[in-house]
């Protein structure tokens, strides 16, 4: 078709495709290669509902071929057998009457024995069971599935009548042989062209209607927004697959390979290798058989209603699990059903045993980028857990974290998933202490360690054995036994399920409790770590640095607290991955050669200094110019501004209040991400800060490049990025003050002073 910067044709198919009237099927693979040299040149384009039907989009590799283009294939599956139904239920909640979805939980809810007492694992199994029925009953009666829509428009009435109009005048036709009717039948199929255009306009100006309202309505904008960004792509799968011995073509037999594999390589049983493995095997075989013949239920605060509710409010409208219970039913919820939940939850922790179907998972997989589809653990596993167990879990975390917090018990410099520490703590943390070897003319390093599976490798006995160690309170240890024990899951394959798995290890991906967990697991990773060297610690990113006035002793200092890291990971059955652990070298003299340059080992590979690296989102350069990601910043930034042009030219008349709340929505936030470290740049950092600003506004707003800074700066009511990024420091101090963290405060007004 040609080009969309060169020719009229190009312009055309890429309106085309900017109008939505053709999609593009992503796949990444390059189909020409030649001499060192690969593009993509080869493109898949199609319209609804063809697009429903493609699958098994494959690049092969060129065969007989001297050219370098590689062939693409794919499948249409007209005609083939219809797929299985979805195990997980889509409901359609625009069309639900909450009231009397309310009304028919009650009545089946009344059934229930309320003088009868929980006193068994049975009796809890039955009464969950119970309560899952008079949910999903409730809602099978009173909420209406959604029903799967192939085309992306609906066509009009006078379509309608058009398409019928063809039909018979094609009809006549083909039976009389009339020119007459012949004339009538091309007509008609000009008009149905023509018209079906109009629909398509139509339905797009209605879409992008919602960018035209005098007042923002926050769901219908981001509705628009998110139908051109970070659009989701349906997860299709090779024809054939091979994992060991085993291939699978089908897709129940694509399901159970996948599952084969993450039994086998990834929530398997680590294996005892040292002594102290089988040491802590016994003492958390005797914590639990303590446990279990110990009656707690004098120590513990039962779970009040008020609780229960708190929690219920907060809950997102995420996916359901493999008791189709959605948390928009649990939002709508009755006073007899919370109290039915409460008394649920009360009797699982006063037991310490969780239902099964609270602990089973359903597996979805997502493709890794630029990864080989046809290898299993090129696919990242996603749980899908019952939304009733989850809200339980928000619940336990929640005291859990209160009793950590209350005696100190975390580590000061792990900021993940913790209240008041975001990751702009240990980055802050990172760029003052090399900015101050700096000043004094040391040299300094950072190792940033890449841990295999972290949160899927945690060794069940060895977190039961640290958090009675922590003297975590016994019922709830009591409940992360049971919380571990027996959890199974399946994978869910194009609405396919494999046979259940076990999962023996690592913390329930999913779970609003497993980061806390993992958090936890790893408090002790850092106390063999010697004095010289600094850490710092975010959920399962960890970083340490170090310094000295040679790079010979930096070298043996930083080598010696890699080896205690080692040490404790060989303890606890974690694997680094050395190919994925970086070093950056901070040297006072950047561009000389070095007679000892800095080198370390992991596990016998020899790390080397890179120029620069990604931290937490930012990319740290071995000279802290920033430019590295000022370069990262300006290509994320450009796709969403031009998502900002798209909306600002297809709107007829767009509100501008609307399109800026959108700026700053997505691309200020990328613009302004580590704020503190970047008002340490140079002055061309932030012009050129300024300009992707600039730029973002005028295109927001619809006006020419030409259009003065100071003019849109005035009409926008948007401060320029340096003096809006101040305003982000002095609130950043202001929030480290009332929350009583003096390190980053100081640090904080030591960059106010600088500046």
């Amino acid at each position: 078709m040609g080009s969309k910067k060169t020719n009229a044709k190009g312009r055309q198919l890429q309106e085309l495709l900017n109008e939505g009237f053709l999609n593009c099927i992503e796949d990444d693979s390059p189909t020409y290669e030649r001499n060192n040299y690969e593009e993509k040149i080869d493109w898949i384009l199609a319209n609804q509902p063809l697009i429903s039907y493609i699958t098994n989009v494959e690049t092969h590799p060129p065969f007989g071929s001297l050219s370098g283009h590689k062939p693409l294939t794919f499948e249409i599956t007209l005609g083939a057998e219809p797929k299985p139904t979805s195990p997980r239920i889509s409901y359609n909640f625009q069309e639900v009457k909450w009231a009397k979805f309310r009304q028919k939980v009650d009545e089946h809810l009344m059934l229930w024995n309320n003088t009868r007492l929980l006193n068994t694992t049975a009796d809890i199994e039955e009464y969950k069971s119970f309560i899952t029925d008079s949910i999903t009953l409730a809602t099978q009666q009173t909420i209406p599935t959604s029903k799967q829509i192939n085309s992306r428009y609906a066509p009009s009435e006078a379509t309608k009548r058009l398409i019928k109009f063809k039909h018979q005048a094609y009809r006549r036709w083909k039976k009389n042989g009339d020119d007459y009717e012949k004339k009538q039948y091309y007509i008609s199929k000009v008009l149905l062209s023509n018209s079906l255009r109009n629909d398509r306009k139509n339905n797009f100006n209605k879409l992008m209607s919602s960018l035209c309202q005098k007042k923002m309505y926050s769901a219908s904008v981001w509705f628009t927004v998110r139908k051109f960004y970070n659009k989701r792509v349906k997860q299709t799968y090779p024809k054939m697959m091979k994992y060991i011995n085993t291939t699978a073509t089908t897709d129940y037999e694509k399901a159970n390979l996948f599952a084969d594999y993450f039994q086998n390589e990834v929530y398997f049983k680590p294996p005892d290798t040292l002594p102290f493995h089988e040491q802590v095997t016994r003492q958390t075989y005797n914590i639990k058989d303590k446990i279990k013949n110990t009656s707690s239920t004098n120590y513990w605060k039962e779970i009040t209603i008020k609780e229960v509710k708190w929690n219920i409010k907060q809950l997102r409208n995420s996916s359901t699990g493999p008791d189709n219970i959605h948390n928009r039913c649990l939002k709508n919820h009755t006073k007899l059903l919370v109290q039915h939940i409460t008394s649920l939850f009360n009797s699982i922790i006063k037991l310490g045993y969780i239902p099964n179907i609270l602990k089973k998972a359903h597996i979805i997989l997502l493709l890794k980028p630029k990864k080989d589809k046809h290898h299993p653990a090129s696919y990242r596993p996603i749980s899908l857990l019952s939304c009733v167990g989850k809200l339980l879990e928000k619940i336990i975390k929640q005291r859990l974290l209160a009793e950590l917090e209350q005696r100190k018990i975390l580590p000061e410099h792990q900021a993940g998933f913790r209240p008041r520490k975001s990751t702009l703590y240990n980055i802050i943390r990172l760029e003052r202490y090399a900015r101050d070897q700096f000043r004094t003319r040391r040299h300094a390093a950072l190792i940033l360690f890449d841990i295999k599976a972290a949160f899927d490798s945690v060794w069940h006995d060895g977190l039961i054995y640290k958090l009675n160690d922590l003297r975590v309170p016994q019922y709830l240890i009591h409940y992360l036994i049971s919380f571990l024990n027996n959890r199974t899951a399946v994978i869910e394959l194009e609405n396919v399920l494999s046979h259940s798995f076990n999962l023996n290890s690592g913390t329930p991906q999913g779970s609003p409790l497993s980061p806390l967990l993992y958090i936890i697991y790893t408090s002790d990773s850092m106390n063999g770590i010697p004095n010289h060297t600094e850490h710092g610690l975010f959920a399962d990113d960890t970083a340490l640095w170090t310094s000295s006035n040679t790079t010979s002793n930096l070298r043996t200092r930083l080598q010696q607290s890699i080896d205690e890291f080692q040490r404790w990971c060989a303890a606890w059955k974690l694997k680094l991955q050395p190919t994925k652990t970086e070093l950056i070298h901070f040297s006072p003299h950047p561009k000389k050669k070095y007679n000892n340059p800095v080198s370390v080992k992991v596990e016998d590979t020899t790390l080397k200094p890179l120029d620069s690296t990604r931290y937490l989102g930012v990319i740290i350069d071995k000279k802290l110019n920033w430019r590295c990601h000022l370069n990262h910043i300006e290509s994320k930034i450009s796709d969403r501004i031009g998502l900002l042009r798209f909306l600002s030219r297809s709107t007829s008349e767009p509100n501008d209040k609307i399109m800026l709340n959108i700026y700053k929505s997505i691309a200020r936030t990328i613009i302004t991400y580590g704020f503190p470290i970047l008002l340490t740049a140079s002055e061309k950092t932030w012009e050129r800060l300024q300009i992707i600003q600039n730029k973002a506004i005028r295109v927001a707003l619809g006006l020419p490049s030409y259009t003065s800074v100071e003019y849109i700066h005035k009409i926008s009511n948007i401060p320029k990025i340096k003096q809006y990024t101040l305003k982000l420091l002095d609130q950043a101090i202001a929030k480290a003050h009332s929350n009583n963290d003096k390190t980053l405060e100081t640090h904080l007004k030591d960059i106010l002073h600088e500046l």
